[in-house]
């Protein structure tokens, strides 16, 4: 598993210079790219690497190579359309393996500038001192309001899964309630969606007048809805990790938009923050041992979770009421109930080396749903 490491440094002028010349040179590979319509890392070398060194002779070659390799990923994600893109000087610097030494234990870290290697006091906090035996992977390097700021990139070894007792908890992500577990635990969504119409507002009203100042504080407002969302799926994660259960299991969902689904509802599609609240699921139940699993999502907010009858009148907005056996439930309580016993029936077929096709094979989805509820209900 990995982490990140944030640590800051003092504000040196040879960092802020370095910074602008690295970022240059990213900027003119990318216009290299762009005209050739290409982000392969061995023809922007080609076409670029002699340019650079002749033109930004004070940053050291290997500084060079990871301009390349920032601007190729640029390229890449840019796709060739609309707009080329352009890279501010003040932007990150992303080094590779030649390009620093950290030494956390010492707190030191080692940084090559356009003066030469520096070396930078550090102070690791004490939530990240856990990490400093982990190796490192890769460093960025950005700048902030009056310092600068080091990323480090920590692989730590994933911790073995020591229970003997599967616990098995599923969650239902979704847009209405942030998430909803079969242990009866809801976690509703209105705060989010209030302070998030609040940003919305602010946003339209800043767009409206268009000026430098407003799209100035249009960038803090989204860094700071983007910080209040993350907060947010960290209490509900930590809160789920905590819980006595040792195993989570989600839905392996995968979000596209549709034209018949109505503008309104693509919009809250689209800010929708489902995989970042798995992400910190994840992560965190690493840590402490314990494990995650996805399954299929077809057919679990339609199938009862008593008597495994798929039909789709059977849901009704947020309710479910099955005509067969009479179970009356909240729609999502009994999705979730449904991942439960999906992924009991999962790490079943895990034990004896059984193939894993629960995520991949859509045809087969409603059958092995109801096998799990049949089972889960003969073994209770």
């Amino acid at each position: 598993m990995q982490r990140t490491i944030s640590l800051k440094i003092p504000c040196e002028e040879s960092l802020k210079k370095t910074m602008q010349i690295y970022n240059r040179a990213v900027q003119d590979c990318i216009d290299i790219g762009w005209e050739m319509k290409t982000f392969n890392k061995n023809e922007l070398h080609e076409n670029s690497y002699r340019l650079l060194r002749k033109a930004y002779p004070s940053l050291q070659s290997s500084l060079v190579q990871c301009a390349r390799d920032q601007a190729s990923d640029i390229l890449k994600r840019s796709g060739f359309e609309k707009r080329k893109p352009v890279k501010r000087l003040n932007g990150s610097i992303r080094y590779n393996a030649r390009t620093y030494t950290p030494k956390l234990k010492d707190g030191i870290i080692s940084v090559s500038t356009i003066e030469g290697r520096k070396k930078f006091r550090v102070d690791v906090p004490n939530h990240f001192k856990k990490y400093t035996k982990g190796i490192v992977k890769g460093m960025v390097l950005v700048q902030r309001n009056g310092f600068f700021l080091v990323k480090l990139v920590v692989e730590l070894e994933d911790k073995q899964f020591k229970y003997k007792k599967v616990r098995t908890l599923g969650i239902d992500c979704g847009i209405n309630k942030i998430a909803v577990c079969s242990d009866n635990t809801f976690y509703a969504s209105k705060h989010l969606k209030g302070r998030k119409g609040e940003f919305f507002y602010l946003r339209e009203k800043l767009q409206q007048r268009g000026t430098r100042s407003a799209k100035r504080l249009l960038r803090k407002i989204s860094g700071r809805e983007n910080r209040f969302v993350a907060d947010v799926n960290h209490q509900i994660s930590k809160a789920i990790v905590n819980s006595r259960y040792n195993t989570f299991v989600f839905e392996k969902l995968s979000v596209r938009k549709n034209r018949k689904f109505g503008r309104k509802f693509n919009k809250k599609l689209g800010s929708w923050s489902f995989r970042k609240l798995q992400t910190f699921v994840e992560y965190k139940a690493k840590e402490i041992g314990k494990q995650i699993t996805f399954v299929n999502p077809a057919y679990t907010s339609q199938t009862c979770s008593v008597c495994a009858t798929t039909q789709k009148s059977f849901r009704h907005g947020n309710f479910f009421s099955c005509s067969k056996c009479g179970l009356n439930l909240d729609a999502d309580l009994n999705a979730s109930r449904n991942i439960a016993m999906l992924g009991n029936a999962l790490l079943g077929r895990a034990s004896v080396n059984s193939p894993d096709v629960s995520c991949d094979d859509v045809a087969g989805a409603k059958a092995q749903l109801q096998q799990s509820i049949v089972t889960s209900h003969l073994t209770c």
